[in-house]
């Protein structure tokens, strides 16, 4: 007996020092080591501002190259907490009557590229040759609860309002409106990190033996095509999450995106939708979607524009889709990927007449 307990002494001891080493070797250990390691929410505390609102923003004239992951890209923002870059609009005074807003979450915001080879970029000088100028207010974890407002809050910090705006409808939206976030008076709030992610984030932000064990796991996985772990699309191919959040998602997406249409309606400009595909879209061939026939029918009888780019991402087979098209193992669009959205998009958007009403 006392044997056992002078081993399980000596055991917690050499593993305590062992932890505090690791502990305080981690607060020294360079941070271009950990970046690659550490999770995604300690990267991005310094790129956003959490005192707004609506929430949370990109903080404005950053100029730095950003992490997603293992990824390194150059960002920036304008003074107005924009994503910029090359072909972005830079001077409202000039920008009266021709400027379009092109909102939605991460994938609008361009996470893991360069605002150039990001389709809300591409957009960007697509619309320039026109004679309009493009305003990014996607962000990182944005839904419909959050759109109306940021672009209600753009059109004051501008100084003018929108001839057109682009809604890019994540699936993830569904889920974020849904449980993520709930509205207390003018303000979102939400708390929606579960305390076993916390005690992850924490053990690899602050030991490196945890994020290095993280990375190797990765690195063994890397051949693989791995199916993102995330229930936030399953709602359009598994019933009882339908049941469960889907469809209350759906109602609260519907009012939000309503406010826009009719705050746009005042403006006199135009709205159009936009759907895409995640990658357990592709891997299980939901190609007529929930996401897709729901919104079609929804835009047609609100008298807004839709655009459907789920097809193209449904050509080859699944597995060369999700490695031609998609960062490794994560959920968002490679350069590729964003390139093949712009493809899908701009010609719908280009064809139309009549362009904001005005």
């Amino acid at each position: 007996m006392w044997r056992k307990l002078a081993w399980f002494r000596s055991l917690s001891i050499i593993v305590g020092v062992t932890l505090l080493l690791d502990f305080s070797i981690t607060t020294i250990v360079s941070r271009a080591f950990l970046d690659e390691l550490i999770p995604l929410g300690f990267q991005d505390e310094e790129n956003y501002r959490l005192d707004v609102p609506w929430h949370h923003e990109l903080r404005a004239n950053l100029r730095t190259q950003r992490r997603w992951g293992p990824f390194k890209y150059p960002f920036a923002t304008d003074e107005h907490g924009f994503r910029t870059g090359e072909c972005a609009g830079s001077d409202p005074a000039k920008e009266r009557d021709n400027t379009v807003f092109v909102v939605g979450d991460s994938f609008a915001e361009g996470l893991g590229v360069p605002f150039e080879e990001s389709f809300a970029g591409l957009l960007a000088c697509a619309y320039r040759k026109q004679g309009m100028v493009v305003r990014n207010l996607g962000t990182l974890s944005y839904s419909p609860v959050i759109y109306y407002r940021k672009i209600a809050e753009s059109a004051r910090r501008l100084g003018l309002t929108p001839r057109e705006i682009v809604v890019f409808l994540d699936i993830s939206d569904i889920h974020n409106d849904a449980r993520d976030y709930r509205e207390v008076g003018d303000s979102v709030v939400s708390d929606t990190t579960p305390p076993g992610r916390r005690l992850t984030d924490f053990l690899k932000r602050h030991f490196s033996t945890f994020a290095l064990l993280s990375r190797l796991r990765l690195l063994m996985r890397a051949e693989e095509v791995v199916l993102p772990v995330s229930t936030l699309a399953d709602w359009t191919t598994e019933r009882d999450k339908l049941d469960s959040w889907g469809w209350t998602g759906l109602a609260a997406n519907e009012r939000n995106l309503g406010k826009i249409i009719d705050q746009c309606q005042a403006w006199k400009c135009r709205v159009t939708l936009v759907v895409y595909p995640w990658p357990k879209q592709i891997l299980r061939g939901d190609l007529d979607s929930l996401q897709v026939t729901h919104w079609r029918a929804w835009s047609a009888a609100r008298g807004i524009g839709f655009i459907d780019a789920f097809p193209p991402f449904f050509v080859l087979p699944a597995d060369v889709t999700l490695e031609r098209y998609f960062l490794p193992g994560d959920v968002h669009l490679n350069a590729r990927g964003n390139r093949l959205v712009f493809d899908t998009v701009w010609p719908e958007l280009d064809r139309r007449d009549g362009r904001g009403g005005r």
